[in-house]
């Protein structure tokens, strides 16, 4: 999604810090789920968000996937307890962006949360030995 971003011009930047209990639970998604993670947002017809290792971006697919807002270059080497925020770079490629910024972090940490708890449920499925006798 990177090399995507970098081709279309950014309407406003800044510096920002992520909540450190969004940036967890997004961070460890991206180790444990297939990539990139596209989750659609319910407040917003049309926007899904993409979340890959090195960028979270918020796009619009009735655009073919034209980038609303993305945050990129996130500062972990700098942080120092998992507790922490964690500051990034925040893009914004439409006027409005800042109305999808708002909910679209929470709404995705939530749908991860979902997504991890399913996936930690198979995945001890599988490893559950089945054939076991009981010697009892």
């Amino acid at each position: 999604m990177i090399k995507r971003l970098k081709d279309i011009p950014v309407y406003s930047s800044a510096q920002t810090t992520i909540e450190a209990e969004v940036f967890n639970t997004i961070r460890i998604a991206t180790q444990r789920l297939s990539l990139p993670i596209r989750l659609s947002l319910p407040r917003f017809q049309y926007i899904d968000i993409i979340i890959d290792h090195d960028s979270w971006a918020c796009v619009d697919r009735s655009l073919n996937d034209l980038p609303i807002i993305a945050w990129t270059k996130f500062a972990i080497t700098t942080r120092s307890a998992l507790h922490l925020p964690v500051e990034c770079l925040i893009s914004n490629y439409h006027f409005q962006s800042t109305q999808v910024a708002a909910g679209a972090l929470t709404f995705t940490k939530m749908a991860l949360e979902r997504k991890l708890s399913a996936h930690a449920a198979e995945t001890s499925q599988q490893n559950t030995p089945s054939n076991i006798t009981r010697l009892y």
